[in-house]
């Protein structure tokens, strides 16, 4: 099965624009995002890395990078600040949250930007 969806380029920026404060059309930009898609943005959103995200979910860095490739291209948004800012217009996070705790910090050695 063919499951090419053909859009303009900038459809996702006129979608970014349209939420405002409106309650429905968050929903609706909702509908666009799977729920795993929606908790690897709310996690992404968060600080944590590709790698924490996989641990965290039981879901393999594959499976993630295809998850964020995913979220990215459905609200064409292709950097993690977009992301965070996407995140906290949609309120799927709060600028309220606390910082990550030392536990989910990565540990030494580890990539920080995954």
């Amino acid at each position: 099965m063919n499951r090419n969806v053909f859009r303009s380029p900038g459809a996702g920026r006129s979608l970014e624009r349209q939420v405002g404060n409106d309650e429905s059309t968050k929903r609706r930009l909702f509908n666009v995002l799977t729920p795993r898609q929606l908790e690897v943005l709310r996690l992404v959103a968060e600080g944590y890395s590709t790698k924490q995200i996989a641990l965290k979910l039981g879901i393999s860095v594959k499976t993630v990078e295809t998850h964020r490739a995913q979220l990215s291209e459905r609200l064409d948004i292709h950097h993690v600040a977009g992301l965070v800012r996407y995140a906290l217009e949609a309120g799927i996070i709060s600028m309220h949250q606390p910082p990550l705790g030392p536990a989910e910090k990565l540990n030494p050695g580890d990539e920080e930007f995954n």
